[in-house]
């Protein structure tokens, strides 16, 4: 049951992320190239279901960012593991999707103590 929100709960954050990085990479283009033939790819890829737009939105997020760095998907993958590990072990605290919004959003609007040593 924990496992089906967890990956209900990421499944959601990744949407909401692609659909961010969508209407972004969407208005930069916008900008930059503010051209008939650029209406014409996001007017067309606008008319695609939603699944294929957000693997176009992954495509073209993927572009920008190069090759794929094998290490830091090898760490994501022990990460990964290490989690559901805790969370079999029971020493995850487990949040309905609800509260785990709740706590993401409070953490953007509140002031951290911590200080850059930039």
């Amino acid at each position: 049951m924990h496992d089906k929100i967890g990956a209900v709960l990421s499944l959601d954050i990744e949407f909401i992320l692609l659909h961010y990085l969508t209407i972004t990479i969407l208005q930069v283009l916008d900008e930059a190239m503010n051209t008939v033939q650029l209406k014409a790819i996001t007017s067309a890829a606008m008319t695609l279901p939603e699944r294929e737009r957000a693997k176009l939105a992954r495509d073209l997020v993927a572009s920008l960012d190069g090759p794929a760095d094998i290490s830091a998907a090898e760490a994501w993958d022990t990460e990964i593991c290490r989690r559901i590990n805790e969370i079999k072990l029971g020493k995850a605290e487990i949040l309905d999707a609800d509260e785990a919004i709740a706590r993401a959003r409070a953490r953007q609007t509140k002031p951290t103590a911590r200080t850059c040593n930039w």
